[in-house]
C-alpha cells in the first residue's frame, strides 16, 4: 500500500490530501490558514520605516527592511506546513509528497524543508489550486505525470 501525501498551497492557504495508490481514494487531511497571507504589503507594516541621520549633515532618511514583510509572512507559514510534512515523514505516514503551490511558494516550501523531506517529493507543480476540487487535482497531477515520462524521450530524439 502507497500513500501519497499531495500539499495544495499559497501564502494564505494550504491543503494537505492524502492519495492512497491502492484504493485511488483522496481525502483531505488538514487545511491550514494564514490570514496575514492575505493582507497587502502595506497592511502588513503598520509602523513607518525607522530613520537615520546621514554620516555628514542634517538628513534623515528611511531605512527600508532587508527582507519585504509579505516574504516573511510567507517564509512563516511554509515553516508551519513543514512542520506537519516533518511530523508525517517521521511517523512514515506517507511514501511520496507532491507539491501544487505558486512558484514563489514552492521556494519558501523549498527554502524551509530539510533534506529528509524533499527527498520524499516526487513531483511537483508551479500553479495555484487551492480552491480546485480533488478530482481537479488529481487531473494536473496525471498531467504533470505524462508531460515528466514524455519529457525525457523527447531529449532523447532530439
Amino acid at each position: 500500500m502507497s500513500i501519497t501525501w499531495i500539499l495544495v498551497a499559497d501564502r494564505s492557504r494550504a491543503r494537505l490530501l492524502s492519495l492512497d495508490s491502492d484504493e485511488g481514494l483522496v481525502r483531505q487531511l488538514e487545511c491550514f490558514t494564514n490570514a496575514e497571507g492575505r493582507m497587502r504589503p502595506r497592511e502588513l507594516e503598520s509602523d513607518r520605516p525607522p530613520t537615520t541621520h546621514d554620516r555628514f549633515g542634517h538628513g534623515r532618511h528611511a531605512v527600508e527592511p532587508h527582507t519585504p514583510s509579505a516574504r516573511k509572512v510567507a517564509d512563516r507559514f511554509a515553516q508551519q506546513v513543514r512542520d506537519a510534512l516533518e511530523s508525517g515523514r517521521s511517523e512514515h505516514a506517507f511514501d511520496e509528497l507532491v507539491l501544487i503551490a505558486p512558484a514563489r511558494f514552492l521556494g519558501a516550501l523549498h527554502h524551509a524543508m530539510g533534506p529528509h523531506l524533499r527527498e520524499r517529493v516526487a513531483l511537483q507543480i508551479a500553479k495555484e489550486l487551492t480552491g480546485a476540487d480533488e478530482r481537479s487535482i488529481l487531473s494536473h497531477i496525471e498531467r504533470a505525470l505524462q508531460q515528466k515520462v514524455e519529457a525525457p524521450s523527447s531529449q532523447a530524439t532530439g
